[in-house]
């Protein structure tokens, strides 16, 4: 064990598997070639890739599309969040936030190619190995994903020599999706053992990547398939991001909620018109913490304290909610034209008053017309939005559910979105000459 702690301290640092590599030397870290030759090794890779994911890329994940979608307002003129919260094409690709949400998600993938590259040829356990490739190939499909929410494009596969190659948005959702089968295929083969769930405890892994193909079927328009994904999760089953508050901190906390941060939550959930939560809704509660504060240059909002997941340095934080599997259905049943039960499990959520993490609604079923598509998406898209507050979903949501919606280019910050997809990194441009051009918005 001391062996395995010690590899887990050091190999983040080893792995900087990013397009834009730095060179340096460090003599008293293991060679990477040793680190990913041996079980302890690659154990303590997808640990410092768990820990590199929850405390540093999630903080991105969270932010630059939420200011993007008005869930944060942002009181201050700084370039980054300024951009941001203007987007269009004012939003340049050297912004320091576009960066962060790259670089982070290409460097956790790369820790998770490493793994699956190396795995099969280290000796270890069946029940290890196993569970070993299907969270690698998770971590994988994960990491992907959220760059797919965000990028118009991204590289399925790093590159070491820099240079990697784009994929279009459907590969990369195909990808995914067949990561997550494949691990569904390992798992099946031979359950997890006790040594692999030891290192990974807080996650359950067969529920989570059930939770994420219903996730990408959804996005890629499999409907009938995200509907028996959905399905196959159990409700209540609880996989979280781990924190202790002192060398692990809520990566969200830090930048919403500590120290009266500038960047806060908007009250009503950053929603507007129609969509404004009702009154009763116990989501409000659960999610937000009114101040009396509002926004100096960007909407007219006020701003509140987070709370939920996200109000101190020690909350965990859900992989996934239970009510995304319930809205997950309700959507696929309306793309489908099933609009019966496309409303019955849209009031699941709404009813909803035993949600494993209290994430509870609490609200009467559905007034709205039960025949009308578009009227049950909008439904949809509300609850999405205060469902899965502070999740980075909403861009894709609006992207999906709001297509016609077209971002003025001039910028704006009253908005549903601002942009529809981020502009590549400028570094990224830079040192990768596959690197697509930029969307107009």
């Amino acid at each position: 064990m001391k062996k395995l702690i010690n590899i887990i301290i050091v190999v983040i640092s080893v792995f900087s598997i990013t397009s834009c590599e730095t060179d340096f030397t460090n003599i008293n870290e293991p060679a990477e070639d040793q680190v990913l030759t041996s079980k302890a090794g690659l154990l303590g890779v997808s640990v410092g890739m768990t820990e590199h994911f929850a405390t540093s890329t999630l903080s991105p994940i969270v932010e630059i599309p939420g200011l993007s979608t008005r869930e944060f307002g942002n009181t201050l003129t700084y370039v980054t969040p300024g951009e941001l919260v203007l987007g269009g094409s004012l939003l340049s690709n050297d912004n320091a936030g576009i960066t962060r949400l790259w670089d982070r998600l290409l460097r956790d993938k790369g820790m998770a190619e490493s793994i699956l590259a190396n795995v099969d040829a280290v000796e270890m356990e069946p029940g290890t190995k196993s569970g070993l490739k299907a969270y690698a190939k998770w971590f994988k499909a994960m990491t992907l994903g959220y760059l797919i929410q965000n990028f118009e494009q991204a590289p399925i596969n790093n590159s070491l020599d820099g240079a990697s190659l784009f994929n279009t948005r459907a590969e990369v959702l195909t990808e995914c999706i067949n990561l997550l089968e494949s691990a569904k295929s390992d798992l099946a083969a031979s359950p997890i053992s006790d040594e692999f769930s030891g290192i990974i405890p807080n996650i359950d892994l067969p529920n989570v990547i059930n939770a994420f193909l219903a996730r990408y079927n959804l996005f890629a328009g499999n409907y009938n398939e995200a509907i028996t994904a959905a399905n196959a999760v159990s409700l209540t089953s609880i996989s979280e991001w781990w924190y202790d508050g002192s060398t692990a901190k809520n990566p969200v906390w830090g930048f919403a909620f500590y120290n009266s941060p500038d960047t806060k939550p908007q009250d009503d959930f950053g929603l507007t018109g129609a969509y404004i939560p009702e009154a009763n809704d116990g989501r409000r509660a659960f999610y937000l913490t009114p101040v009396n504060e509002f926004e100096t240059d960007f909407g007219m909002h006020g701003v509140d304290n987070a709370a939920g997941f996200f109000d101190d340095a020690a909350k965990s934080i859900p992989v996934f909610l239970p009510g995304e599997m319930l809205l997950i259905k309700a959507e696929a049943y309306a793309m489908l034209n099933d609009l019966p039960n496309a409303v019955a499990n849209l009031n699941l959520v709404r009813e909803k008053t035993n949600d494993v993490y209290g994430v509870n609604a609490a609200l009467g079923p559905w007034a709205g017309n039960a025949n009308s598509q578009a009227d049950i998406l909008d439904e949809i898209f509300r609850n999405r939005s205060i469902e899965l507050f502070m999740t980075g979903m909403r861009l894709e949501d609006s992207r999906r559910i709001h297509p016609s919606l077209v971002p003025p280019a001039s910028g704006d910050y009253y908005n549903e979105r601002n942009r529809n997809y981020y502009p590549y990194p400028f570094d990224e441009r830079e040192n990768n000459p596959n690197t697509p051009s930029d969307p107009a918005i």
